[in-house]
C-alpha cells in the first residue's frame, strides 16, 4: 500500500511539471469556454439554456485531453524516458503504476470539470445543475472510456513524436464534430454523417443527459451502448499490445 501510495504522489507530482497536458486540460479548455459563453451565453437550444449545453460539452473537451495528453502522451514520454522499465526492478507491481495513472487521470477530469461549473457560475451567473450524481457518473463513464483510448494511443505509439501526432490529429475532429463546442445540427449533412464516428460525440450526449436529469432514459441507452463498446475493445486491445518499455 506504501508504494502505491508513494508512485501516486510522483504521478501527481509529474502531472504538474507537464506543460502540455496542463494547458490542454486547464488552460485552453477555459479560455475556450469563456469566450463562448461571452459571445452566444444567452442562447437557447430547445428546453436547454447554452450553459446546459456547453457546460458538458467543454468538460467533453477536457476528457478528450486527458485521456490522449495526460495518459496516452504521458505514459509515451515515461516509457521513452525508461521510467517504467527501470521501475521493474523494485517491488513496485504494475497493478500499482496503473493505478496512479488512472489516479492521475481522475484528479485531472474532475479538477477540470470544476473549473469549467465556477466560470460558468461565477463569470456568467449560470445555475449549477440539480442532477449532479447523474452527471457525476455519466463523467466517470466517459473518464474511463477515454482512459482506455488513452491507452490504446500509448500502445500504438512508440515515441513521443508519434503520439503528439496522434492526439493532434484527433484534437480538432474532437472538439469540432462531437457537439461539444458547435451545434451538431449547424454542420452540414455530410459532416453530421462523419460525427457518428467521433467518441466523443457519445459521451457529450451522455454527459449532457446527466446533466438534465436524464441519463436513465431511452435518450441515454445508445451512448451508454457506444461508450461501453469503445471501453471493451480499448481494454482488450490494450492488454494485447501495451508494452511498459521500448523493446
Amino acid at each position: 500500500m506504501q508504494a502505491m501510495l508513494t508512485h501516486t504522489k510522483m504521478e501527481m507530482r509529474m502531472f504538474f511539471r507537464e506543460i502540455i497536458g496542463l494547458f490542454f486540460v486547464f488552460v485552453m479548455p477555459a479560455l475556450c469556454f469563456y469566450f463562448f459563453g461571452s459571445m452566444f451565453g444567452t442562447r437557447q437550444y430547445g428546453d436547454m439554456t447554452y450553459f446546459d449545453r456547453y457546460i458538458p460539452g467543454m468538460i467533453g473537451v477536457i476528457l478528450f485531453t486527458a485521456g490522449f495528453f495526460i495518459i496516452g502522451l504521458q505514459v509515451v514520454i515515461d516509457r521513452e524516458k525508461g521510467v517504467y522499465k527501470r521501475l521493474k526492478g523494485t517491488p513496485l507491481k504494475p497493478a500499482y503504476v496503473f493505478q496512479a495513472i488512472l489516479t492521475k487521470g481522475f484528479f485531472a477530469v474532475f479538477a477540470g470539470a470544476l473549473e469549467i461549473i465556477l466560470i460558468a457560475k461565477y463569470a456568467f451567473g449560470a445555475p449549477v445543475s440539480g442532477h449532479l450524481l447523474q452527471f457525476l457518473l455519466s463523467l466517470v463513464f466517459s473518464s474511463v472510456t477515454f482512459f482506455a483510448i488513452g491507452f490504446v494511443v500509448a500502445s500504438i505509439a512508440r515515441r513521443f513524436q508519434s503520439a503528439m501526432a496522434i492526439g493532434f490529429a484527433a484534437m480538432y475532429p474532437m472538439m469540432f464534430l462531437s457537439g461539444a463546442t458547435i451545434p451538431l445540427d449547424n454542420l452540414p449533412s455530410g459532416l453530421q454523417a462523419v460525427s457518428n464516428f467521433i467518441p466523443l460525440k457519445y459521451a457529450v450526449e451522455l454527459m449532457q443527459n446527466g446533466w438534465m436529469g436524464q441519463l436513465f432514459t431511452a435518450s441515454s441507452l445508445w451512448d451508454a451502448v457506444v461508450l461501453g463498446s469503445i471501453l471493451v475493445v480499448g481494454v482488450i486491445f490494450s492488454i494485447r499490445f501495451f508494452r511498459w518499455d521500448t523493446e
